[in-house]
């Protein structure tokens, strides 16, 4: 049976007044996929996401579930789609409940108050996110990795099952990255659809059914994570050697260091 495609992209090109930044962009997600967007700072992933997010006008080269994306109000792609960003502060000391209650605006309007089910979807997608403990703590006080499992959580309570990650694990220790990936990677088994922008060609490999490689505006390469991820194409759009080794189930990038000493 073939899949039908949550969000599609065809011949996009995109430029920042007349510096060209995307160039052809031909690319399609699926349902229940987890897509690593894998390239070197520049090349245009964030600006894509932001398209793809109707943040930036696409101009009718951008489908969500058959419509183009102009055809969308912004409350309604967040109705299909949830945006988690790298962790950040805010200029109040909201507590992590009311960080997460701020999931449900889609579906109250920004002048709505929250309901008692409100409230349960939010503790729902805390104890979905394994930190129901947080809800009273300040989101402030929170470590980088706590305040990156809170936007998750966030985004959970949006009840929508498509989530787009901005560099996921940038700033957060080796710890929380890897407790990140493996809730991702669980979520993903129930069947929630991740689109995840990274510099780490381990983690494309750790979690990910496909991986699309960006370099220079376009997309060079978009296919399962063991048929891209080849020491050609680190050497390729890095610029560095690397081998690619397994190791129990898992694949790695181990890059070659030339000791010039």
């Amino acid at each position: 049976m073939e899949l039908k495609p949550i969000l599609e992209v065809g011949d996009l090109h995109f430029s920042y007044k007349k510096t060209p930044v995307l160039k052809g962009i031909d690319f399609t997600l699926y349902k229940g996929e987890v897509v690593s967007l894998l390239g070197p700072n520049g090349c245009g992933k964030s600006t894509l996401m932001r398209l793809m997010l109707k943040l930036l006008d696409s101009k009718r080269r951008i489908k969500l579930h058959g419509a183009f994306l102009e055809s969308y109000s912004h409350k309604e792609v967040a109705s299909h789609i949830a945006y988690i960003p790298q962790y950040h502060n805010v200029p109040f000391n909201y507590s992590v409940l009311e960080m997460v209650l701020m999931g449900r605006i889609s579906k109250l309007g920004f002048f709505g108050m929250p309901t008692q089910t409100d409230r349960d979807k939010a503790h729902e997608a805390l104890e979905k996110a394994g930190i129901s403990e947080l809800a009273k703590r300040p989101f402030g006080q929170l470590s980088g990795g706590q305040k990156q499992l809170v936007l998750l959580a966030r985004a959970l309570a949006q009840e929508v099952n498509l989530f787009f990650m901005d560099e996921p694990v940038n700033g957060l220790d080796y710890g929380n990255q890897i407790r990140l990936l493996e809730l991702i990677d669980s979520l993903a088994k129930e069947g929630y659809t991740f689109l995840k922008t990274t510099h780490y060609p381990d983690h494309a490999l750790l979690v990910s059914s496909r991986v699309a490689v960006m370099n220079g505006g376009t997309i060079i390469a978009d296919g399962a994570p063991d048929e891209v991820i080849r020491s050609s194409m680190i050497e390729k759009v890095y610029g560095i050697q690397a081998d690619i080794i397994t190791h129990g189930a898992h694949a790695r990038c181990v890059p070659v260091f030339h000791n010039k000493h």
